[in-house]
């Protein structure tokens, strides 16, 4: 995943205002996830996608804990 800690500091703060979800075959990437903003902005997340089928309870250094026991970098934007 290449999202840039310069690029995600302009999420912090914004309001989600609905979510979009696709999963298909055909053109296009199998799987897409888009979060969109208030501010009528959204942000895309493709390809392989799986997420939880419940929310979680944490705060940030919790989820970066977490994040950290699977092996590489966890970045934590703020």
């Amino acid at each position: 995943m290449n999202l840039r800690p310069e690029f995600l500091k302009q999420v912090i703060g914004k309001t989600i205002a609905g979510i979009v979800t696709r999963e298909g075959v055909g053109a296009g990437p199998h799987f897409q996830l888009f979060v969109i903003f208030t501010d009528n902005t959204y942000l895309e997340f493709y390809g392989d996608i799986d997420w939880s089928t419940h929310l979680e309870s944490g705060d940030v250094e919790t989820v970066k804990q977490y994040a950290s026991r699977f092996g590489g970098t966890a970045v934590v934007v703020t």
